[in-house]
């Protein structure tokens, strides 16, 4: 499968969203024994360079792309993934709220700690859990935190390796503004919005 046609196949995916931060209990049982999730692993294991690209929706077949940057990600174990170079100043365009805005706009890159569960040999196939991200910021010279929540696992965060070919989707679901304790808090993403970023290795 060409690198394209993974990439196609990641934006055509539409969500049904269950929002959550962690693995639960009975997200362990992949379908596949030990051996070969382990296996899975060794396929994509270690460092990937390559595209991280920003859409504006997952909700439609035709996303308009808004942003693109060089980023890495880092197969450290079988069940874990980090996303270096994580960008989240064009995230300020899909908020409402002037301070998160401004914060955002002002936030350095982050590291993006996410979970895997590998389900599937051929191809190799992967659920992305990806961790609340919680950074310090500044708007107006005050400081501020911003907490960054994501959906988790297939239809919505997940991965595909195929020959040479890898690529990996993530989903936003929430912004919050000096709220680290997402529930009950106000989510200021656009309503309605899950922002899609995709991964694609060079």
């Amino acid at each position: 499968m060409k690198k394209t046609s993974i990439l196609t196949l990641l934006l055509c995916m539409i969500a049904a969203l269950t929002m959550t931060s962690c693995l639960s209990d009975d997200d362990d049982d992949s379908g596949l024994s030990r051996e070969e999730q382990h296996s899975a692993y060794l396929s994509v294991a270690g460092e990937h360079n390559g595209q991280l690209v920003y859409y504006d929706s997952i909700f439609t077949t035709k996303p308009a792309k808004v942003d693109s940057v060089a980023a890495m990600v880092n197969f450290e174990t079988d069940s874990t993934v980090t996303v270096y170079n994580f960008r989240v100043n064009s995230i300020a365009h899909f908020v409402q709220d002037a301070t998160a805005k401004t914060c955002l706009e002002n936030a350095p890159a982050q590291i993006l700690k996410c979970y895997t569960l590998f389900y599937g040999l051929s191809p190799v196939t992967f659920h992305i859990q990806p961790q609340k991200l919680t950074f310090s910021t500044t708007a107006d010279g005050k400081p501020h935190t911003i907490t960054l929540a994501f959906y988790a696992g297939y239809p919505n965060s997940y991965g595909v390796k195929s020959g040479k070919s890898l690529g990996l989707q993530i989903v936003l679901g929430g912004v919050f503004l000096d709220y680290e304790n997402i529930t009950g808090g106000t989510n200021l993403l656009a309503n309605g919005l899950a922002l899609p970023f995709y991964f694609n290795a060079k």
